[in-house]
C-alpha cells in the first residue's frame, strides 16, 4: 500500500528521532496535532509503525502461523481403571504448536510475530498476557463468540497419553480472507512456520505467497486427525517437520524400523519437499533433502521420554535458529534434538529454563560426551 507525502515525512521524522514529540512531529509536517495523530494511527494499520511508541516495523520476523490455545493435563498417580475417579497432578498451560514454536524462538532471542485467533475470555486474555513476553502478538485477532482453543489430555502412570479432547473450532477462522489485512508484514518476514492448525486452503495460500516473495517456509504437523490440512500440492516447502505416527497413518505405512524411517523420509521427499524431518520421540530423528540424502541421528541417553508435549515445537525452534545462526543442517538438526530431549523431561511445553547460551551449553556437553550416533 503506498504511501503520501505527509506519510512518508512522518516516517523520515520518526526515523531520525524515534522520542519526537507529536507537536513537533505536526509542526514538521505542517499539519494540526490531530491530522497527524490520523496519520500516525493509519500508518500503525498498515503496520509501518508498531503501537504508540513509533517504533518503525523494518525488522524481519520470523512469523509463527497457527494455534495458540490452553493446554490442561491430568497425570494419573496410580493404575489407570476404566469407570473410577483417580487422583492426579493437573498442570495447565499456554500452549499451541505455532505459539510454543514462537516462544522456544523469543526464548533463544530471535525476533518473532505469531499469527494466531482466540476468543473474547479468560483463556484468550491468559495466551496473550503469557506470550507478549516471547513475541509480537499484534497479529493474534480476538473472535468474537468463539471460546479460545483449548486441549485436554489424561496421561497415565506410564507417561502414555489415555485420552485427549479438543475444543478447536475457533482455528478454522484462520482463513486467507483473514491473513489479508496481515500481508504486509507477512511480505517483511524473513522466514514462515505454519502448523496443520490452520485450514487447508489458508496453508496453500501462504505456501503460494511464499513463493511469489521467495520467503522459506516450514510446515509443522501437530496430530494425525489433523492431517487432512496437508496441502496437496507441497512443493515450494522448504521444511516439513512431522512425527512418525503422523507420517505411518498417512502413508498407511508401519514405521518401526530405521529402514521404515528412510523409506518414510523418501516418500516425503518424492512430493518436492526440500527438506524432511521425522522424530521418533525426542531421541531418534531421520531427515534428509533433495540433494544430501537421508540421516538419521541418535540421542544416547539413560532417561527415558517422559512427555511428548512440545517435543516437535522445541525441535523445529532448535532447527531454524540454528541455521540463522549459520549452523549446517545436520548440526542444526542435533541442536534441535537436543533442545526436544530436554524439553521432553519437562513438565512445561516450552521449559522455563531454556535459553540461548542454556541451549548452546547443552549442545556442546552433548557434543563433548559423544551423545549422538548414526
Amino acid at each position: 500500500m503506498g504511501l503520501n507525502k505527509k506519510e512518508k515525512l512522518i516516517l523520515e521524522s520518526i526515523r531520525e528521532n524515534p522520542f519526537i514529540p507529536q507537536q513537533e512531529l505536526a509542526d514538521t509536517i505542517g499539519l494540526s496535532r490531530s491530522a497527524t495523530a490520523n496519520l500516525i494511527s493509519g500508518l500503525v494499520k498498515k503496520d509501518y509503525l508498531l503501537g504508540k511508541a513509533y517504533v518503525l516495523n523494518e525488522e524481519e520476523p520470523i512469523i509463527c502461523i497457527g494455534g495458540a490455545n490452553i493446554d490442561r493435563r491430568y497425570l494419573v498417580k496410580d493404575t489407570l481403571i476404566q469407570g473410577t475417579s483417580h487422583n492426579v497432578q493437573s498442570r495447565t498451560n499456554v500452549g499451541g504448536a505455532a505459539r510454543n514454536v514462537g516462544e522456544n524462538l523469543g526464548r533463544l532471542e530471535d525476533k518473532v510475530m505469531l499469527f494466531s485467533v482466540v476468543g473474547n475470555d479468560v483463556e484468550g486474555k491468559m495466551i496473550e498476557s503469557h506470550s507478549e513476553h516471547f513475541m509480537n502478538i499484534k497479529a493474534v485477532d480476538t473472535i468474537e463468540g468463539c471460546p479460545s482453543g483449548t486441549f485436554m489430555e489424561v496421561i497415565d502412570e506410564n507417561g502414555n497419553m489415555v485420552l485427549g479432547l479438543a475444543e478447536v473450532d475457533i482455528f478454522d477462522r484462520m482463513t486467507p480472507e483473514w491473513l489479508n489485512k496481515h500481508l504486509s508484514v507477512l511480505k517483511r518476514s524473513k522466514y514462515i512456520i505454519i502448523d496443520l492448525n490452520c485450514p487447508k486452503e489458508t496453508i496453500e495460500f501462504i505456501n503460494g505467497y511464499a513463493l511469489k516473495y521467495n520467503i522459506p517456509v516450514a510446515l509443522l504437523t501437530v496430530s494425525v486427525q489433523r492431517l487432512v490440512n496437508l496441502p496437496s500440492y507441497l512443493e515450494g516447502i522448504r521444511v516439513l517437520i512431522t512425527k512418525h505416527n503422523e507420517t505411518a497413518a498417512y502413508f498407511d505405512m508401519t514405521i518401526e524400523t530405521d529402514e521404515d524411517l528412510r523409506k518414510a523420509v523418501k516418500k516425503w521427499l518424492d512430493k518436492g519437499i526440500e527438506n524432511v524431518v521425522i522424530s521418533k520421540g525426542s531421541t531418534k530423528v531421520a531427515f534428509g533433502n533433495q540433494e544430501k540424502g537421508i540421516h538419521i541421528i541418535n540421542y544416547s541417553s539413560n532417561q527415558d521420554d517422559h512427555y511428548n508435549w512440545g517435543i516437535n515445537e522445541a525441535f523445529c525452534a532448535g532447527v531454524i535458529h540454528s541455521r540463522f545462526q549459520g549452523k549446517s543442517l545436520i548440526d542444526s538438526v542435533a541442536v534441535g534434538l537436543t533442545n526436544a530431549h530436554h524439553t521432553s523431561n519437562s513438565l512445561y511445553v516450552v521449559r522455563p529454563n531454556l535459553s540461548k547460551s542454556q541451549l548452546e551449553n547443552e549442545y556442546q556437553t552433548s557434543i563433548e560426551n559423544d551423545i549422538f550416533y548414526e
